[in-house]
């Protein structure tokens, strides 16, 4: 008997990182980062010493929690779960999430997210 292989649910963090909003953002914030410490070598150190310390204090953490983590994983399968539901009511309510922050800047310029929201037949309200 051959066995079917289900694809388990995306997790709630990989889609939120893949949302067109929030992955153009991520990107123009990176390249402004990096932008800024090559101009200002000062504070390219800075950075840098940031940087290796934050690897470090990343990595010593996740070994540290990697076996409550793992005890936990069926209670975090089933968080997940509940929280890619959510995320796909907020999709839905939102389409602005699944536009590049180049777009939607243009809904934010005023900064009245409650009228661009209403001009585009999306509310807030249940």
């Amino acid at each position: 008997m051959a066995s079917i292989a289900v694809d388990p649910q995306p997790s709630v963090v990989t889609r939120v990182v893949n949302l067109p909003l929030v992955s153009s953002t991520y990107d123009l914030m990176s390249s402004a980062y990096v932008n800024t410490k090559d101009q200002y070598p000062y504070l390219k150190s800075v950075c840098e010493m940031a940087e290796k310390g934050m690897k470090t204090i990343t990595s010593v953490a996740l070994t540290s929690a990697l076996p409550i983590i793992q005890k936990l994983e069926p209670q975090i399968a089933i968080a997940n779960t509940y929280a890619c539901k959510g995320l796909d009511r907020m999709e839905e309510r939102l389409p602005i999430l699944n536009q590049p922050s180049t777009q939607a800047n243009t809904c934010f310029s005023n900064l009245d997210l409650d009228v661009c929201l209403k001009e585009n037949g999306h509310f807030l309200t249940s």
